[in-house]
């Protein structure tokens, strides 16, 4: 058995109980590790911006009629008093599908977790006031954001890289 795992196990407990319990905690720690659940959550908040960036390109730094078409005619904020057009639909579009494909690659390398995170937060709020309906899956979207800015990124990351070269140095 690997040391890190044996650690688990050993764990100076009070109790027959509290034994068991400290046994079952360190099997359930040694086969879901905290790195791998901040991969998961990484992965799982990038791939649905990643996809709706990807849809709004028809080629490099090309988009596509649609994108600016939602923008112009479709997307409205919904604040009170409104609802409201998003100011220079164009820029607004364009800003959103760059940001909709830069956040996501970072976010799934590890770079810049939190700041990214926090970014993606920032859109979600925005998506939430362009399509109320969508608290359901905006809501969690959000918890995933504020796990990973709370958390930042873990050992399999390009964050825990840096870090790591830089207290070598």
């Amino acid at each position: 058995m690997p040391g890190s795992i044996r650690n688990l196990f050993e764990k100076p407990v009070i109790g027959r109980r509290s034994n068991w319990l400290g046994r079952i905690d360190g099997l359930v720690a040694a086969v879901a590790p905290a790195s791998l659940a901040q991969l998961a959550l990484r992965f799982a908040l990038a791939v649905p911006f990643w996809r709706s960036g990807m849809s709004k390109w028809d080629g490099f730094l090309q988009l596509n009629e649609v994108a600016v078409l939602l923008f112009t005619s479709e997307f409205k904020l919904h604040l009170p008093g409104g609802p409201y057009a998003f100011p220079a639909p164009g820029v607004m579009a364009f800003a959103v599908a760059c940001a909709e494909v830069l956040l996501p690659a970072l976010l799934v390398l590890g770079l810049g977790t939190r700041l990214v995170a926090l970014g993606l937060l920032a859109m979600t709020i925005v998506i939430q006031l362009t399509v109320p309906d969508g608290w359901p899956i905006h809501l969690t979207w959000a918890a995933m954001a504020l796990g990973i800015v709370t958390w930042g990124a873990g050992r399999l990351s390009v964050d825990w890289w840096l870090g790591a070269r830089v207290e070598k140095a």
